[in-house]
C-alpha cells in the first residue's frame, strides 16, 4: 500500500510538472522582435495578417490595426485611423475626441486635420519581454476600445 502511494504521488507531481511546462509561454526579449515574430504571434491566434513591413505590420479581426514597433524595441504600438463624415464641424468632432479621450482610457484618439480623420493608439510596453498571449490580449483591448469609442459616437461621424 506505502509502495501504491509513493507511485501515485510520484504520478501527480509528473503531471503537474509536465503539464506546466507544455503550458507555459516563453517570455519573448526585446532583442527577439520583429515584424516576422509578431506576424507569426498573430497568424497563430488566428488574426489576419495583411501586410508584413521592416518596420511595421497591418492586421485585421474586428478592425484593420496597424502593429509598429518603436525603433529602440521599448513598446509596440497598435493604432488605426479613420475618416470623419464629410462636412463635420471641427468643433463637433473636437467634442468626440474630447470625449473619447476621457471616458475610454485604454486608447488616445488625435484629430488629423489635414486628411479629417480620427487617429486611435494604444502603446503596449515590451522593454521587459512579453508573451504571445499578452500581446494578443493587449490586441484585443485595443478592439475593445475601439468599439467602446464607436457608441460614444452617438452622431456616428465616424466613417
Amino acid at each position: 500500500m506505502k509502495m501504491l502511494s509513493k507511485k501515485l504521488t510520484f504520478l501527480i507531481v509528473f503531471c503537474a510538472f509536465t503539464s506546466s511546462i507544455s503550458f507555459s509561454q516563453k517570455l519573448i526579449t526585446k532583442e527577439e522582435i520583429s515584424t516576422n515574430k509578431i506576424a507569426e504571434i498573430f497568424k497563430n491566434a488566428y488574426v489576419e495578417v495583411l501586410s508584413v513591413q521592416d518596420s511595421y505590420l497591418k492586421v485585421k479581426d474586428v478592425f484593420t490595426a496597424f502593429i509598429d514597433i518603436d525603433a529602440d524595441k521599448r513598446f509596440i504600438s497598435i493604432s488605426g485611423n479613420y475618416s470623419f463624415q464629410p462636412n463635420t464641424p471641427k468643433n463637433q468632432i473636437l467634442e468626440l475626441i474630447n470625449k473619447i479621450n476621457r471616458e475610454v482610457i485604454m486608447v488616445k484618439c488625435y484629430y488629423k486635420e489635414s486628411n479629417n480623420s480620427i487617429n486611435y493608439v494604444y502603446y503596449y510596453w515590451v522593454e521587459g519581454g512579453f508573451t504571445d498571449t499578452s500581446l494578443i490580449k493587449a490586441y484585443k483591448l485595443y478592439n475593445t476600445a475601439l468599439r467602446l469609442s464607436l457608441k460614444k459616437d452617438s452622431n456616428q461621424i465616424i466613417q
